[in-house]
């Protein structure tokens, strides 16, 4: 049987993200810290408006699951990367881990997750459970 090593949820509003979501990949600002360039890419051909503010409610819930922030880890934003896979089906995703975040995914004795995502016209919900 399974055990549970973590669990986060985040929600965040639509609406924060408007001012944040880049032209293009390497503009600097906010989305170059917090995004990979593959996620910037596919979130630019996809649905832009949806999927920023759904891939940083992804980061907020590995945060949350793994039991840490982004200021008091090693993991960087970057670590935790949302790839959406079709541009009419936002369920179609994958998950990518990296650096300290896949480190500590070991360290933990998690070998998988699962995922879910929610959206509405004002609302992004994600959650992630780690487990054994």
């Amino acid at each position: 049987m399974k055990e549970v090593m973590g669990c986060g949820i985040d929600i965040e509003e639509i609406g924060r993200f408007k001012t944040k979501i880049p032209a293009r990949a390497n503009t600097g600002g906010f989305a170059d810290l917090v995004y990979t360039a593959s996620e910037i890419t596919r979130n630019l051909n996809i649905h832009p408006g949806l999927t920023f503010p759904l891939c940083f409610s992804c980061k907020e819930a590995f945060f949350k699951a793994f039991g840490v922030s982004w200021i008091n880890s090693r993991i960087s934003w970057k670590d935790i990367e949302l790839l959406f896979n079709d541009r009419n089906n936002l369920r179609d995703y994958s998950i990518q881990l990296s650096g300290y975040a896949k480190e500590l995914f070991h360290i933990r004795k998690c070998c998988n997750m699962e995922s879910d995502l929610e959206y509405n016209r004002r609302y992004v919900v994600f959650q992630v459970v780690l487990l054994s």
